[in-house]
């Protein structure tokens, strides 16, 4: 299902107070005031529904993150042994559009059933489940397919739904403000822009959505070229943005319509950056890979605003062959991990080169701490994280790209190090025209010595073969081999790693290490993967 991509648990949690209040009967009475709103518009999910999902969602198989439950009489809503990310995806009912993909009247009955379900449970306020990016996700849903949903459904269900969606309106325009959105704030604009244009007393809610819909727009890929978004948090947000232009166009409201355009350029061209050789992200700052059929179907519908920049953000991509390299030189997204120059890279559907995923989801799920750096495939010097901010002036992260003759080359440098170490950090990519050897350099410049490590996380299916000498190993998956070397002063390790998929598991894994200690004025080393002639 379409998602949020990485489950960020701390984001949205409310004060104790403001629970207390919430959950009190005064915070009920109040967002039933004046009675319930009704849907007086329909306007058309301008994202297309997967009819095979919806069958697999009526015989009661609920797949959402690359995770699945079966439960064949009700849904559990909140079963054991599933990620946030999962959780998130189960309770924003954004997946009732491939219920009416099925289409027919039986996934609208189930469909209600579903929700009715969902509101013996959740008709009142939930610390989790009504947190405002969820909420807002539902509400949107509802909304989007209230023609569905009400067509033939009897007076009670009627009654409660359009209950149950006053009040989660009015406790979404309560909670959307800038100041208490620092995460998912295009989610929240999404919901109450079409509840201004869609319930019956939406026009009082029209200016607050306008303005934070503006605000929103300056956290999508593209208003800062020079900040890496979260690849998978760029699935929700593109899926936001077509469906909100659809009923902006639809209601006559051209002119916000068209304010969409450049963020909807910028997300499309930033997923499509973000893919791998199995049509899937790459796993920079704790995201998940996401669903390749649902990726695809969303760029192609974003396509529609016209073409964006491949480079609007700090991703660089490199394609050549059946090789693919991801490359993440850019500042980290808000409690995105500070692991500059880190890369990924696949041999067609094959991922060989990987970040580890997401460090909080292994802290949590086996006490291990692991620093951000060292969770990734790129450098860090004494074992310890970079520090980077935003600075105009002086910028703490640059990427280039340019042409070669024999190849692609990237280059990104970060002065995360600088402040605490003296060291500033280069790193070069050059990708042959005939996609089999990949160059990569890596610099360090300053004035202090410090032990650095250079670390290439492996796939779990990646077996390491140890090599002729100290400078080589073979890295072997499913027939493909690519043999690693290097040049330089550093030593060669093979050392345990870990791979947390999407869900939480935790696989054991290996990665190449090489370790050395930089020597001013500069110290480089040079590695090369270079794929087998013989495969």
């Amino acid at each position: 299902m379409i998602g949020s991509g990485a489950a960020r648990d701390a984001h949205g949690s409310e004060p104790p107070w403001r629970g207390a209040l919430y959950g009190s009967a005064l915070w009920r009475l109040w967002l039933r005031r004046g009675g319930a709103e009704t849907v007086v518009r329909h306007a058309a999910d301008a994202v297309p529904g997967d009819a095979k999902l919806g069958d697999a969602l009526f015989t009661g198989s609920y797949s959402f993150q690359g995770e699945t439950l079966i439960s064949r009489s009700q849904p559990v809503w909140e079963p054991e042994g599933h990620s946030a990310a999962w959780l998130e995806d189960l309770h924003g009912f954004l997946w009732i559009r491939e219920l009416r993909a099925a289409g027919d009247e039986l996934a609208a009955l189930h469909a209600r059933k579903l929700i009715e379900s969902w509101l013996e449970a959740y008709a009142e306020w939930h610390p989790s489940f009504w947190r405002i990016d969820i909420l807002s996700n539902r509400v949107s849903a509802w909304m989007l397919h209230a023609d569905f949903l009400l067509k033939r459904a009897d007076d009670d269900f009627r009654r409660r739904f359009e209950a149950a969606l006053t009040a989660q309106v009015r406790h979404l325009a309560h909670g959307a403000s800038p100041s208490r959105l620092p995460f998912r704030p295009m989610a929240a604009a999404r919901g109450l822009l079409l509840s201004a244009r869609l319930l019956s007393g939406g026009a009082k809610r029209l200016r607050q959505a306008q303005s934070l819909l503006q605000q929103a727009l300056k956290t999508a890929p593209g208003h800062d070229p020079s900040v890496s978004p979260v690849p998978s948090e760029c699935v929700g947000l593109l899926e936001q943005l077509i469906t909100l232009r659809g009923v902006l166009i639809k209601c006559g409201d051209e002119p916000t319509a068209a304010t969409l355009a450049p963020a909807l350029r910028e997300t499309t061209a930033c997923l499509s950056t973000c893919l791998l050789g199995d049509h899937q992200l790459g796993r920079f700052h704790g995201g998940v890979v996401g669903e390749a059929g649902q990726i695809r179907r969303l760029v192609n519908v974003g396509r529609d605003a016209g073409p964006g920049s491949a480079d609007a953000t700090g991703y660089r991509r490199m394609s050549v062959g059946s090789t693919t390299v991801l490359a993440d030189f850019g500042l980290p997204p808000t409690g995105g991990s500070s692991a500059p120059l880190s890369f990924e890279m696949s041999d067609a559907d094959l991922r060989m080169i990987v970040n580890c995923g997401s460090v909080r989801m292994l802290a949590a799920v086996t006490g291990t701490k692991l620093a951000d750096n060292a969770a990734h495939s790129t450098l860090s010097v004494e074992g310890s994280d970079a520090r980077l901010r935003s600075d105009r002036r002086n910028p703490m992260v640059t990427a280039e790209r340019r042409q070669r003759e024999d190849g692609d080359e990237v280059t990104g440098m970060h002065r995360g190090y600088e402040a605490r170490y003296g060291i500033v950090h280069v790193r070069r990519l050059v990708l042959t025209r005939d996609g089999r050897t990949l160059t990569g350099t890596d610099t360090l410049t300053g004035r202090r010595e410090h032990p650095f490590a250079i670390r290439f996380h492996l796939h779990p299916k990646v077996h390491p073969i140890g090599g002729g000498d100290s400078h080589s190993i073979l890295l072997s998956r499913s027939g493909r081999e690519w043999e690693f070397r290097f040049e330089g002063e550093a030593a060669l390790s093979i050392e345990p790693s870990v791979y947390v998929d999407n869900g939480g598991e935790v696989a054991d894994t290996w990665q190449v290490v090489l370790s050395g200690r930089y020597r001013s004025p500069v110290t480089a080393v040079t590695w090369l993967l270079l794929r087998s002639d013989s495969k």
